[in-house]
């Protein structure tokens, strides 16, 4: 004991430089950094029963967002593919666990959603045998102890599955009233409250839920994804690639085929974020083809390639049938 504090009074100097100086690296500041991520192949997270195999692949394209650290903002200087973003904002819950919760949900409704249309366009058995509803936003205005990625199961005692039901259980209230709601988390059921607002002649709780169906498939799939995996813009790509390992013909003809976009249920492909980070993504791993949402992400892309003088080739695509359709008659 009394050596170590020989060493800290001979050293005290020096230790309180190192603990200044560590503590000032570790000091994470209002900022984001995005940068160009990697390709995940789809065609490997996805297990069909009997499903068939493809000669090329089919990929999801990611962003690679930082921690703005003081380290991390020094290399951010060097990289001219790096961006620093001012972090902002909003009217909703925004702490680190709801971002991840949100996400996750997303991916959730996002997978289900391309099983069920990949499945419906190669012909095969599927069933939706449930459908839930889960919190995905609470604006600051809310007056409620609900959480985001809470399972709503019911309202006043009647048991809910989708908008319509939520909905309903809402309109017969009036403003200021207070609803009780049986709620499902982390596998443990709880008892919340939300107070009943009125917006432009809307009743609302002040939450955004999200739906997501549950299905029984024949062949049986099953799909896994890492654990930083969340959000959902692979979407298009995870409803192509279980639509090939379900039909005999190969859409990819042998090539490196990389995307984003969300998908709907009717099969409508949505606008993404960080669209320029996932095109330098897939140039950097050579990738043939490039899937991008028609409208403001397509314009965005294009612009980048012309800038770079890429030679991949950019679709705009609007729909799953657009992007199927092109494979079959191009590639």
């Amino acid at each position: 004991m009394k050596k170590f504090i020989n060493f800290v009074r001979d050293n005290c100097l020096f230790l309180i430089i190192y603990v200044v100086v560590f503590s000032l690296l570790m000091v994470k500041f209002p900022y984001y950094i995005d940068a160009p991520g990697g390709l995940i192949n789809v065609d490997n997270r996805i297990e069909i029963e009997g499903g068939y195999l493809s000669s090329g692949s089919l990929n999801l394209a990611y962003v690679t967002e930082y921690e703005a650290t003081l380290p991390m903002l020094f290399i951010s200087l060097f990289k001219d593919d790096w961006d620093v973003y001012p972090k902002k904002s909003n009217e909703v819950s925004d702490s680190y666990e709801d971002l991840l919760a949100r996400d996750r949900l997303w991916m959730k409704a996002s997978y289900a959603n391309a099983t069920i249309l990949a499945y419906e366009k190669a012909g095969k058995e599927i069933e939706i045998t449930d459908r839930e509803l889960f919190v995905l936003y609470i604006y600051k205005e809310a007056n409620t102890d609900l959480k985001v990625g809470d399972e709503l199961l019911s309202v006043e005692g009647k048991e809910i599955h989708d908008r319509k039901d939520l909905a309903l259980a809402i309109s017969s209230k009036k403003a200021g009233e207070s609803i009780s709601l049986k709620v499902l988390h982390n596998g443990k059921e709880f008892d919340r409250t939300a107070e009943v607002l009125e917006i432009d002649g809307t009743k609302i709780i002040g939450i955004v839920p999200s739906e997501i169906r549950e299905y029984k498939a024949n062949p049986s799939i099953k799909i896994s994804y890492g654990d930083s995996e969340s959000g959902p813009s692979g979407g298009l790509m995870v409803t192509l690639a279980i639509y090939n390992a379900l039909v005999e013909e190969d859409i990819t003809g042998g090539l490196t085929i990389v995307g984003t976009g969300t998908i709907e249920s009717d099969g409508t492909v949505g606008e993404i974020g960080g669209v320029e980070y996932k095109l330098k993504g897939a140039v950097a791993k050579k990738a043939d083809l490039f899937f991008v949402p028609a409208g403001i992400n397509y314009e965005e892309a294009i612009r980048l390639k012309e800038k770079k003088k890429y030679s991949i080739t950019i679709v705009p695509v609007s729909t799953f049938d657009e992007a199927l359709t092109y494979l079959k008659e191009n590639v």
